[in-house]
């Protein structure tokens, strides 16, 4: 007889949680998790089927590799992959998903074991942490240095470590001072910016007008 999970430790967490017995059934699957995957816990609870929130066909889950201990097969299931930080049981993931709740996102996972007083395995924990928003920044930003790259081949290579926020994308230059990511390009380079805004963003600050403009 497994131990009941008691939902008021994690049901109103802003982190997204799920926790599976032994036998890899749901024992928990929070609000959070509810919003991010799509799923509900109505249709999870007692089954096997977690999967099923990231995965078009039945494969583990980290939560499930943990329980297991096939560590070996992490390199066939992600493309990141290493030790938890926090944990010292737990392992991490994360990578690109093209259909949670219909989105593409990119995910953190965390899971580790959970042992009772004898040190029994009673159950596996997993969060799951949603940084699309940070990474496609990441991305925009490299591919905006690339361009600049390949826009000016004669140009001097920026070289070292830039210092640029994780929100705003501002970058820090050598006075302290914060700027833009468009106006420290200028200064290094030989390239001038123009303004406009791409359908996401106008879909997303600018609905009432999204349709007339991009439709």
């Amino acid at each position: 007889m497994y131990h009941t999970i008691p939902a008021s430790f994690f049901g109103e967490s802003a982190v997204a949680t799920f926790i599976v017995s032994p036998e890899h059934q749901v024992l928990f699957w929070n609000k959070a998790c509810e919003k991010l995957t799509g799923l509900q816990c109505s249709q999870l609870l007692a089954t096997r089927s977690h999967w099923r929130a990231f995965y078009e066909e039945n494969r583990p889950c980290l939560v499930d590799i943990v329980i297991d201990g096939n560590y070996e097969d992490l390199p066939q299931l992600y493309e990141k992959f290493g030790k938890s930080k926090l944990s010292p049981e737990g392992m991490s993931a994360e990578g690109w998903y093209d259909n949670l709740d219909g989105q593409r996102k990119y995910i953190i996972f965390d899971a580790a074991p959970i042992y009772n007083a004898n040190g029994e395995l009673i159950a596996a924990i997993e969060t799951l942490q949603d940084i699309t928003e940070m990474k496609s920044h990441d991305l925009e930003n490299q591919r905006l240095i690339q361009d600049l790259k390949n826009a000016n081949p004669d140009s001097p290579p920026l070289k070292g470590f830039i210092p640029i926020c994780s929100s705003c994308k501002d970058i820090r230059v050598k006075n302290g001072e914060w700027i833009a990511v468009a106006d420290y390009f200028s200064q290094k380079t030989e390239v001038l910016f123009s303004h406009g805004i791409c359908p996401k963003c106008a879909q997303k600050l600018y609905p009432e007008y999204y349709n007339k403009i991009f439709k």
